[in-house]
């Protein structure tokens, strides 16, 4: 719901909003849920909140704490939020990196974003960090993605840090040429890497971080 009292004008007409509210973002992070979902608890009129002159939302902290109270969760600090997953991309087209990047901007405070072009890359960036999840989406010969997925198959099974793996191909069969079973982290899929596949992905990601919590 949006309202429109918690703004007051000073000299000059010029509108100053009252300090007790935060953004989307940072109601997210306080409440443990994701962002699209704190715009549907604004709708809802669930939380209380207006629009900048920039057209950026503010949400009351009043009604945050209230939905805290509803829900019976702890008022916790953003810095203290439950931790988040991160996801890493293998991709080696600069077009797709580029409409990547685009579209998880809106999630980078809440899920850590890393993009390699080469299978090499991703597991140089291993030696520092292990992602929660790799997502592959490679123009390689087909003897190659076996080879990936064999030897991705072999860093999970020595790897201390569970990680799961979507293998995307346009090879409808490549599933079945492997002669021994697959690691069940490792899925292979034929889907395409699109905006609407990634929203859709990470909603599923965030909505199930959110019913552990």
């Amino acid at each position: 719901m949006f309202i429109t009292k918690q703004q007051e004008t000073v000299g000059n007409g010029i509108s100053k909003m009252v300090p007790n509210a935060v953004g989307t973002t940072k109601a997210a992070q306080i409440l443990g849920l994701s962002i699209t979902l704190i715009k549907n608890l604004v709708d809802q009129q669930e939380l209380m909140a207006w629009k900048t002159p920039g057209g950026h939302r503010r949400i009351d902290m009043e009604s945050i704490r209230k939905y805290q109270n509803k829900l019976k969760k702890p008022v916790h600090s953003a810095s203290k939020s439950r931790t988040l997953p991160s996801i890493s991309f293998m991709i080696d087209d600069s077009s797709v990196i580029k409409a990547l990047k685009s579209s998880t901007s809106q999630w980078h405070e809440l899920i850590d974003f890393s993009i390699g072009k080469t299978i090499s890359e991703a597991y140089l960036a291993f030696s520092q960090k292990i992602p929660d999840i790799l997502i592959i989406k490679a123009k390689m010969p087909i003897a190659q993605q076996i080879s990936t997925v064999l030897e991705l198959q072999n860093f999970i099974t020595n790897v201390q840090k569970p990680m799961s793996v979507i293998f995307m191909t346009d090879t409808m069969d490549l599933a079945s040429r492997f002669k021994q079973e697959l690691n069940p982290a490792i899925q292979i899929t034929t889907d395409t890497l699109t905006e609407d596949w990634l929203k859709a992905f990470v909603t599923g990601v965030m909505t199930a971080l959110e019913w552990r919590t």
